[in-house]
């Protein structure tokens, strides 16, 4: 885990990352190579925009993905996390894969009660 100050630190990987405003994850996103893609990220001015100088204060973790499972990986923490500053759902790029496994799990639920 990192703060916003030390982006140059980041590695070189295909991963999934989340930012952190003090307990909570305000966005995820996916990377090819997470150092290069924070180098001109386009959250960073909303976070500024949203927090102030506190934004500052964020964190970014990230998890190692092979590129074949950032899309689903992405989807899966977005909905986990329900991020408030990502604008899109990613779990549209998954398409019917992603809605059987919702429709089996809320079956499975449904089962339960």
């Amino acid at each position: 885990m990192i703060d916003l100050y030390s982006l140059s630190k980041l590695p070189e990987i295909s991963a999934i990352y989340r930012v952190w405003y003090q307990d909570r994850v305000i966005y995820v996103g996916q990377a090819i190579n997470l150092k290069k893609r924070w180098q001109k990220h386009h959250i960073l001015p909303k976070i500024l925009h949203r927090y102030g100088k506190e934004g500052m204060d964020c964190t970014i973790d990230w998890v190692e993905v092979k590129p074949s499972n950032l899309n689903r990986a992405e989807a899966l923490a977005f909905r986990y996390f329900k991020p408030e500053l990502n604008q899109k759902d990613p779990s549209a790029l998954l398409g019917q894969d992603l809605q059987k496994t919702d429709e089996a799990t809320n079956k499975s639920f449904k089962n339960q009660s």
